[in-house]
This record gives structure tokens, sequence and C-alpha cells, in this order.
């Protein structure tokens, strides 16, 4: 009975003081960071390699791709090819011949004409009407008449070929023309000039132009100083303006109406337009030199038009003062001049 008696005392001097005692709290815990999630592998980014540029082509010479086209014609269709290799022009105008066979009119006969124009069988009739027709074929020629200007045995058909040229894109057009400046013919010589004047290219042929305007054919410096005139190039100002003395007449006039596209108000202005104005034995140079003149005075422009070729016009002053009959000689003449 000791015992638990002997117990209770204890507990009864310890529990009061237990009560008085405050409560500890204790600060709540921190949770840890939840750990961050590990960074999602990186896309794998594709390796592209970038694809060399084709190589351009080899260009093919005219010669080789005429050969492989005839070989190709005379497999696929070896009747047409031998009516190409051997069929006549048969339409007469004026004193040329053309082809009016529909035949021509394909673009797999371009290649059997150029073979034609190489080997050299056909009369010159027949190769100027060949030449004629190779714009209406619409096939591979123009590299092709390019080179024959160069090497064609006959004047005529070279000329023909310079002519057809104005239907020949950049380069070939410009190839052919450059080499027909160099040709021994005086005529192959002026269709190259003049062709040139109306080429949209014709601007990178100004070497030659310049050239021809020494060249001791007056009708090749003529031409080409018509040339310039059309191109309006006006760094050829100052050796047109010295050829306003040339010994020709019809240079004197060209150099007039080429410097009226190029430099009007300038050309008004010179001094050599006085004794232009006076010469007696070269009407149309005076009555040209007159009306710029004139114009200077009045503000007008002169229609070089009134002075060229077919287009030539006789102003009514000049009718009045001259001879019926002759004034109808004079213009017939002007007007027939190529």
């Amino acid at each position: 009975m000791v015992r638990p008696y002997a117990l209770l005392v204890v507990l009864s001097m310890v529990l009061p003081a237990c009560a008085g005692r405050a409560e500890v709290v204790r600060p709540p815990s921190t949770p840890a960071p939840a750990p961050e999630p590990a960074p999602e592998p990186a896309e794998e980014l594709l390796a592209i390699t970038p694809q060399a540029p084709e190589p351009e082509p080899t260009p093919v010479a005219w010669t080789v791709r005429t050969v492989l086209a005839i070989a190709e014609l005379q497999a696929q269709d070896p009747a047409l090819y031998q009516k190409l290799l051997t069929i006549k022009p048969n339409r007469w105008v004026g004193s040329e011949l053309f082809f009016a066979q529909p035949e021509i009119a394909d673009p797999r006969a371009a290649p059997v004409l150029l073979k034609r124009l190489l080997n050299g069988d056909d009369s010159v009739l027949t190769r100027l009407a060949v030449v004629d027709a190779l714009p209406s074929t619409g096939g591979d020629w123009q590299q092709g008449a390019a080179a024959l200007v160069a090497v064609d045995a006959y004047p005529r058909v070279r000329k023909k070929l310079v002519e057809v040229m104005r239907y020949v894109s950049w380069p070939h057009n410009v190839d052919g023309l450059r080499l027909a400046f160099t040709d021994e013919k005086a005529p192959v010589r002026v269709a190259a000039a003049r062709a040139t004047g109306f080429a949209r290219d014709g601007a990178g042929l100004y070497n030659e132009l310049m050239n021809g305007t020494f060249d001791d054919d007056w009708d090749m410096r003529a031409a080409c100083v018509q040339a310039l005139g059309q191109l309006h190039a006006t760094a050829a100002r100052d050796r047109l303006i010295g050829m306003l003395a040339d010994e020709q007449a019809e240079v004197r006039l060209q150099t007039m109406m080429a410097l009226d596209r190029i430099d009007p108000e300038g050309l008004r202005e010179r001094p050599e337009l006085e004794r232009l104005a006076r010469e007696r034995d070269h009407w149309k140079v005076a009555d040209m030199a007159k009306r710029l003149l004139r114009d200077a005075r009045t503000g007008r422009a002169t229609d070089p038009r009134a002075y060229h070729g077919a287009d030539a016009q006789i102003d009514q002053a000049t009718v009045a003062r001259a001879d019926g009959a002759a004034v109808t000689a004079v213009a017939g003449a002007i007007a027939s001049n190529p």
C-alpha cells in the first residue's frame, strides 16, 4: 500500500508544474523544394547539306546542233528531209524568188536550209530565197545565219544575211553585224551600218559605226552617220560636227539629220549652217540648212523624215520656184531612192 500512495504523491506535485508551462509551438517544417524537372533532350537538328548548283550545260556549237537535227529528221521523216533538201523557190516578187511551199514553215526545215547554204550547190537566186525563208521556219537558225555572214562566197548572199539580222536576237545579231562591218565589199558594210541603226542592241556596235565614218566609201559614211543619229549616240557629237564639211552632199545631209536627233538646240547654233544654206549645187542640203536656221528663229523642230528616202517631201516654196517638169523628175528620183 505504501508504493501506490507514494506514486500519487509524486504525480500530485508534478502535474501542477506542467500545467503552468506554455505550450511550445514549433514552426512548420518548410517542405523541401521539388526537384526541377530534368530538361528534355534538345531535338536533334537535321543536318541540311546545301545542294551544289547544277553546272550549266556546255553550249553546243550551232554546227553540231545542225548535224544532230538533220540526223533526227532523216530518221523520223526521210521523205520530208529529201524534199527540203531539193525544194526550189516558186514565187517571183519583182526580180527575187521566194518559197511559197508550206513545208518551209516548219522548225525542222531550219537545219536543212542551213545545210544548203553550207553546201553551196544552189544558185545565187535560190540561196537568196533560202536566206529569206530562214525566219519563217521558226527553228534554230539564228546563230548559224550570223556565222555565215563571214563565210558565204557571194556578196549578195552576205548582204541578204545581214538584212535578216533584224529578226535575230542578242547576242547573235550583234555578232553577225560585227562580222559584216569587216566585209571587203562596201554594200555589205553599208547594209550592216543601216541594220545597226534599227537594231535594239545597236549601241553595242558604236565603235564600228565610228570607224565607218572614216570609210572611203561615201555611202558607208552616210549610213554610219544615219545609224548614230537613230541610236541617239551623243558621244559622237563632235565627230558629226566635223562631218558637216564632208565632201559628199548626202553625207552632209545625213549629218544634219543625225545632229538634229542628238543635239537639236546645239545644231541650230552652229555657224556651219550659214555655209550649208548657201549651197547651190545641192538643193536638199541647202534647204535642210535653211529650215534649221528658220526653226532656230521660230522655235520649231524640223522633221528629219522630210529629207530621207521614200518619205522625201519637197516644200511648196521650192515647187513654186522650180520648173514643173524638173520638179516632177527630181521628186520621182527622190521617191525611188531606197
